[in-house]
């Protein structure tokens, strides 16, 4: 039985935390017409859909489709972050609803997606949940609106890029031999060579394909632009550095191949919404 209670949000998008036997216990809505994103913080439960069953871990992330209810169980205290979204939230473009309606970590009908977050991935996970909170609690402004979009774009990027090889297996059966090459080879170049690189034309021939070839490849896996899969992977690079190395954002810049402070510092705050230095001073 599909849920009846609409999503009442202006940007089309709601976000927070649940939790169980915890010291304080916050359940959470299940919405009907969203997608949503469910990252298990601590402890361990069971989530069970109509068609399958499955034990998750601290750490897990999984991804739930349109109207995909579900029931989450457990003997001992857990909490969770959770994202859900609309179609008229996420889909600005043709290029989105594509996306969406193709990508398979949203098909749970043979067996439920999930990915497990690594140590060194966690402070994403939290800078952007706690940054989709903080937008979400304000008036609404086109500006808001486009920094909510990107923030849960580049979410998913991110999670696609750090587990391009499971992504790929979730999407065998629409991806050609070659196709799945291509990405992985993408996927390894960005790995190798994001710091110093940020042509298309550059990891195109690198590939030995056509720039538009990879854009092709690109939007049919990632579901966006070679562009921004690369910047994406910048900024993740970025925070990475600022939160985990003593190096000043001049010596980051110039370790990232930017031309100057002053591009960096506006490349960063253009894709976050926020300068470096405020990135860093977040807890």
């Amino acid at each position: 039985m599909l849920s009846k209670i609409e999503l009442k949000s202006t940007y089309g998008i709601d976000v927070g935390t649940a939790s169980y036997l915890m010291h304080v216990q916050e359940p959470f809505t299940q919405h009907k017409d969203v997608y949503q994103l469910l990252w298990l913080e601590k402890g361990e439960v069971t989530i069970t859909l109509p068609t399958n069953q499955k034990l998750i871990k601290q750490g897990d992330c999984l991804f739930l489709g349109k109207n995909e209810l579900f029931r989450l169980t457990a003997h001992s205290p857990y909490s969770l972050c959770y994202v859900q979204f609309t179609d008229s939230f996420y889909c600005r473009t043709e290029l989105d609803k594509h996306f969406l309606n193709d990508c398979k970590f949203f098909d749970n009908s043979k067996a439920i997606n999930s990915i497990n977050l690594k140590e060194e991935q966690l402070s994403f996970a939290h800078y952007y949940v706690r940054s989709l909170i903080k937008l979400n609690t304000e008036d609404y402004s086109d500006i808001n609106y486009m920094l909510a979009h990107n923030i849960v774009e580049r979410m998913l990027l991110f999670i696609i890029n750090c587990h391009i090889d499971k992504y790929v297996q979730y999407h065998k059966e629409k991806l050609t031999p070659l196709e799945m090459q291509y990405t992985i080879r993408f996927n390894e170049l960005l790995r190798k060579d994001v710091k110093h690189q940020r042509s298309v034309n550059y990891y195109a021939k690198q590939m030995n394909i056509s720039v538009a070839k990879l854009t092709q490849i690109s939007k049919e896996v990632f579901g966006s632009t070679p562009k921004k899969v690369i910047n994406s992977v910048v900024v993740n690079e970025i925070k990475l550095l600022l939160k985990h190395t003593p190096l000043t954002v001049k010596e980051i810049a110039f370790e990232l191949n930017f031309e100057d402070v002053s591009n960096f510092i506006r490349f960063f705050s253009t894709t976050t919404g926020m300068s470096p230095t405020e990135y860093r001073e977040l807890k």
